[in-house]
């Protein structure tokens, strides 16, 4: 009987890849953010982490969360904003905690990765996880005390010489008022050089929020990082890059069959790994047949992604969706005018539809204005159903 060799790909939310690739830049930032914050008695400017869903960006906020731990021996603040959700309470209730956690100095930091989220430490060391319940009461009122409970852990964490890391994940759901409350009590305490490093997920919609004047002037200054699909080399590096440390190497003919269906999209190389991986049992090495087999299997799974996406958008969102990808098809960029176009329509006329699907993360708008689906095959799959109906 084979012995079972562990599947190397993780293709599910929140998972980190065995090769975490295409992400140096943000680390170096966030490297270099830890140590003014730990030896320059400095805040350094918060990271922003800005892309599609699938990309990375939470799994990349863990990262950041690992290194702070390896490299300072300091705990993380985790939140993740929702949709008319506490964002402020969370917030309060996480510093409360790490507060607590810091001034107890039970708990060996420089062996574990801490990570406070609301009534809970979780602390995850040489790859087992373990969770340590604790009392943060949430206090009412939290927005007029929220700044006095920074302060409070701030100076706690300063005294014991360390220091704070917070991550907020999903920073597109919280009210501009909260957001506005709370990185402007941060922007007061700047000169006072807290030990606080400070990194930030969203969706792209988030820079629409710039356009408005919604963020204020403290994460405008923020260092942006925009996190897409992986460039060639780097894909191709977190496709194999698993296999080979698992002992099951993959040719480079395999790679190029999956690397066509899954591209530099993150979340789609780990299917395409983890479908070739199951395909190829019992066997040396993933080859080119494995990876074909694969290929319905692969196709299948993102559809489920398409779909989810496509059922959540009304009749109308849908032929918007329609016509980006008529427009996509032809090998045109689609814009919003050549969309409205495709639709027979003035601009004014569909751009409520195109705000929808932003806000909705369906769709996302690059700098230069060019529209894109959120997950990378949107389009293709659009059109093949178009043509089974």
């Amino acid at each position: 009987m084979t012995a079972r060799q562990q599947n190397p790909y993780r293709p599910g939310f929140n998972q980190p890849p065995l090769v975490f690739a295409g992400r140096a830049d943000v680390l170096d930032g966030a490297a270099e953010a830890l140590d003014i914050a730990a030896y320059d008695g400095r805040t350094p400017r918060p990271l922003i982490l800005l892309g599609p869903r699938g990309v990375g960006k939470t799994v990349t906020l863990g990262e950041i969360a690992t290194l702070a731990a390896e490299r300072h021996g300091w705990p993380t603040v985790h939140v993740e904003a929702k949709v008319l959700g506490p964002f402020l309470e969370d917030l309060e209730a996480g510093l409360v905690g790490a507060g607590r956690l810091l001034a107890g100095g039970d708990l060996d930091q420089r062996k574990s990765r801490l990570r406070v989220t609301g009534g809970k430490v979780e602390a995850k060391a040489f790859g087992v996880g373990g969770e340590l319940q604790f009392d943060a009461e949430r206090r009412d009122g939290a927005a007029p005390t929220l700044g006095g409970t920074l302060a409070e852990t701030m100076q706690i964490a300063a005294g014991r010489s360390s220091g704070l890391v917070l991550t907020v994940d999903e920073l597109q759901n919280a009210e501009p008022g909260d957001i506005s409350l709370f990185f402007g009590v941060v922007q007061e305490h700047v000169p006072h050089g807290w030990p606080l490093v400070i990194a930030l997920a969203a969706l792209p919609t988030l820079r629409e929020s710039r356009g408005r004047r919604r963020l204020p002037t403290y994460l405008e200054r923020a260092e942006w990082h925009d996190l897409d699909t992986l460039p060639p080399n780097e894909a191709r590096e977190a496709l194999v890059g698993p296999a080979q440390q698992a002992g099951r190497p993959m040719t480079p003919g395999a790679a190029d069959v999956l690397l066509d269906h899954a591209g530099g999209y993150p979340y789609a190389i780990q299917v395409a790994g983890h479908f070739a991986w199951r395909a190829s049992h019992a066997s040396r090495a993933i080859g080119v047949d494995h990876a074909r087999a694969a290929v319905p299997k692969i196709e299948a799974d993102l559809a489920n992604l398409f779909r989810s996406r496509w059922d959540d958008a009304s009749p109308r969102e849908q032929e918007y969706l329609r016509a980006m990808a008529a427009v996509a098809g032809r090998g045109e960029l689609p814009r919003g005018g050549l969309v409205a176009a495709e639709l027979g329509e003035p601009v004014t006329s569909v751009s409520y539809l195109r705000a929808r699907l932003l806000r909705k993360g369906t769709i996302y708008r690059e700098a230069g204005g060019g529209l894109h689906f959120i997950t990378p095959g949107m389009g293709a799959w659009i059109r093949a159903l178009d043509q089974g109906d």
